[in-house]
């Protein structure tokens, strides 16, 4: 079968199967509702419950493509067989000529640009990594397989569930085609909703600002998840709103629970979609009926529940990869969390007041909304009317985690809603049809690739560059298309085809893993890569090294146990014990250690004891008082002197033994001599065999200096990237 019909018929597969399931429930809503509104909220309902269908195959691991095929031909199945009572329907004036046109011919040639792209193969940076590599993992494996080296496996992944049911039979472009038909369907589902309302032309406005905004057409033709939340988000909004009008009791149920199916899905798409359910509760709640929550939040919570269960049972911690000191594990570090988190809530912007224009046009943050939302303060003036007041309402909801991550794509959610507002502002009655086809226009004339190139104020700006017709149709074999043009994907396959089966690689730099089949622990993703990093970087560094002596001398006795902790506090220096040697007079002893322990991170506590020069515990905080290293003995021992081997690079630490008076004195230790052999074979005992580092990371430069003291062998070099097997 042609490349191109198979992506078609996997992706219609997944598409029709959530349809279906999305029947069952809206088939039982009783409000007036028209065909179109009937068929869009079927299918952002019933994902939902695809989704969660196939997140219990995983857990399950009966995640196979005949297991799933059964699963979709039962859910297609299923309508047929619990027919529910039937929906009132309703119809609305028809469209005018003049709106089809202005609103179908920009549709109908930016639907032909974003299905291309959809089906040619995956490329985009997050897609071909992290979304589709887990999926890609889930394939190989037939489900979930407990896995704590990478902290993207621990955010919610509703959308990639679908993904994976489409990728089961087509491969990486049906499942970039699944969220293109979200793409697709989102221009359609606010034109419905400002028909209901009255207003098709502030509809087709708003729905062809969000529709040819260049971010969130790269974004909805790529792997992601933006575009999706943005519509499931809209659709729990339009539910609402027909709940407001229809909320006399006969209604509430049914709606009430398709809301919830899609408020819980926002979140099981993205953490951030919780904000649904958030203004969900709210709408309800301003109802003055809190007895309406209850199939709210019920419906919700079987959608969310999953995804916070998988990370308590393999993690310990359920908001993981975030709260980690609220519930400490050993797989993510607080300090990467907080560098994490506040990377990306500025991202490194030197100051603020230019972030307006660099989301719109494109500046440093990887993606435009266009220029035409520049006039997003114009939007105030809808405030006039009830519409707008509750479309403004909804984007202060949905905008409420959004300094979280101030890049473009996360404004996708609250677009639809801020495009709403704009429109209603222009829609002063009189003329204003002539405005809104004037803006969309424009809309479609900015948004096309080869213009964007002309405005766009940053190079790298991310978005469609082109129609890729041929490797669309399967004119050109994938394979070749993606080695021209990503390479990512050609440092993905130099790896797969040098590393044998079962090796493991620790990278550097973020890998095209859906592309990839080997075991890949990438230095940021996880506490072990983290670790490994600090080794080797130990090795090239005598600051890390424990060249700092910290020598406490008391009157000798008898110890079972000893303790030190921290009493400064600063946001500098992360507190680190390199080795701690025990001294009776001037012989070192070495009492059998119990236990180590540490606060915090005590997993790492016994790297203070093991002899290993480049191996410390550290806290992976910012120091503060109350953090504490302790050491339990087998056996009481005599001591009368203890030495911290501690690197130079934690000057503001200070330590002090618990419950002992100690003289503590500052001296250098000796150099342990050339630690970069050691380093290597250090990595390699924690099941490391290669490493892959990109042109700009330090270790390159160190490993091609004097690749035979770090005991490494070159492999290959691939744009950029060398590997190197660990002798």
């Amino acid at each position: 079968m042609p490349g191109p019909i198979r992506i078609l018929i996997a992706a219609a597969f997944t598409l029709v199967a959530s349809w279906r399931l999305g029947r069952v429930v809206i088939g039982r809503v009783r409000a007036p509702l028209s065909r179109i509104e009937r068929e869009l909220l079927s299918g952002v309902c019933g994902a939902s419950l695809l989704s969660l269908l196939v997140f219990l195959c995983c857990a399950l691991n009966i995640a196979r493509p005949g297991v799933l095929l059964a699963a979709g031909a039962m859910a297609i199945a299923l309508p047929i067989f619990t027919p529910g009572p039937r929906f009132v329907r309703t119809s609305y004036p028809a469209l005018s000529s003049g709106l089809k046109a202005v609103f179908g011919i920009p549709y109908a040639v930016y639907v032909a640009l974003y299905l291309a792209n959809s089906l040619a193969p995956e490329m985009s940076p997050d897609g071909a990594a992290y979304h589709l590599g887990l999926v890609y993992r889930y394939f190989r494996q037939g489900g979930f397989h407990r896995f704590t080296t990478n902290f993207y496996e621990y955010l919610s992944k509703g959308l990639e569930m679908l993904y994976l049911f489409a990728f089961s039979f087509g491969g990486r472009p049906a499942a970039a085609t699944v969220h293109c038909a979200y793409l697709l369907g989102l221009p359609l589902l606010i034109l419905s909703y400002a028909r209901r309302r009255g207003r098709p032309w502030v509809g087709a406005c708003a729905a062809m600002l969000v529709f040819l905004s260049p971010v969130v057409g790269i974004d909805g033709v790529s792997a992601y998840t933006d575009v999706a939340l943005a519509a499931t988000g809209f659709s729990v909004f339009y539910l609402l709103e027909i709940w407001r009008e229809y909320s006399n009791g006969e209604y509430d149920a049914a709606l009430l629970i398709a809301v919830g199916l899609a408020a819980g899905f926002c979140f099981a798409i993205k953490f951030t979609g919780v904000v649904a359910v958030f203004y969900a509760m709210a709408v309800v709640l301003a109802s003055r009926r809190p007895r309406a929550l209850a199939p709210v939040l019920t419906a919700a919570a079987l959608v969310m529940i999953p995804w916070p269960v998988k990370n308590w049972m393999w993690t310990g911690n359920p908001a993981a990869p975030f709260f980690n000191r609220l519930f400490p594990n050993p797989y993510v570090h607080v300090s990467f969390e907080k560098s994490y988190t506040r990377f990306f809530a500025n991202y490194n912007l030197p100051e603020y007041h230019s972030l307006p224009w660099k989301l719109a046009v494109g500046g440093d943050l990887d993606g435009a909304i266009g220029p035409l939302f520049l006039l997003a303060p114009v939007a105030l003036l809808s405030l006039r009317s009830a519409d707008g007041r509750r479309c403004l309402a909804a984007a202060v909801f949905f905008l409420l985690l959004y300094p979280a991550n101030i890049g473009p794509r996360f404004l996708i959610p609250a677009l639809p809603f801020l495009a709403l507002g704009m429109a209603f502002a222009l829609d002063f009655r009189n003329g204003s049809r002539y405005v809104f086809a004037v803006v969309i226009a424009a809309a479609a004339i900015l948004g096309w690739p080869r213009v964007i190139r002309h405005y766009r104020s940053a190079a790298g700006t991310w978005q469609i560059l082109t129609m890729p017709w041929k490797p669309a149709l399967g004119i050109v074999r994938p394979e070749n298309y993606l080695e021209q043009r990503s390479a990512e994907y050609r440092i993905a396959r130099m790896v797969d085809t040098r590393v044998r089966p079962g090796e493991r690689v620790w990278s550097t730099m973020q890998v095209a893993e859906s592309y990839e089949q080997r075991d890949i622990l990438v230095s940021y993703q996880s506490a072990q890569g983290e670790l490994l990093q600090d080794i080797l970087a130990s090795a090239a560094e005598a600051d890390r090294q424990p060249l700092w002596n910290l020598r406490f001398t008391f009157p000798a006795r008898q110890m079972q146990e000893i303790a030190f902790e921290q009493r400064n506090r600063t946001e500098s220096d992360t507190w680190s014990i390199g080795e701690v040697k025990f001294f009776r007079g001037s012989s070192e002893v070495k009492p059998a250690i119990r236990q180590a322990t540490a606060t915090p991170f005590p997993w790492d506590a016994w790297l203070a004891v093991d002899g290993n020069p480049l191996t410390r515990w550290k806290s992976w905080e910012w120091i503060r008082p109350g953090m504490e290293w302790r050491a339990t003995f087998g056996a009481p021992v005599i001591l009368d002197r203890i030495e911290l081997r501690c690197a130079h690079d934690q000057w503001a630490i200070d330590v002090h033994p618990v419950g002992l008076e100690a003289k503590l004195e500052k001296l250098d230790a000796p150099s342990y001599g050339d630690l970069r052999g050691l380093a290597t074979q250090t990595v390699k005992a924690h099941g490391v065999d290669y490493l892959l580092t990109d042109s700009n990371n330090p270790f390159s430069t160190e490993f091609r200096r004097d690749a035979g003291a770090w005991h490494l062998t070159p492999v290959a070099q691939c744009d950029g990237a060398s590997l190197w097997r660990i002798d």
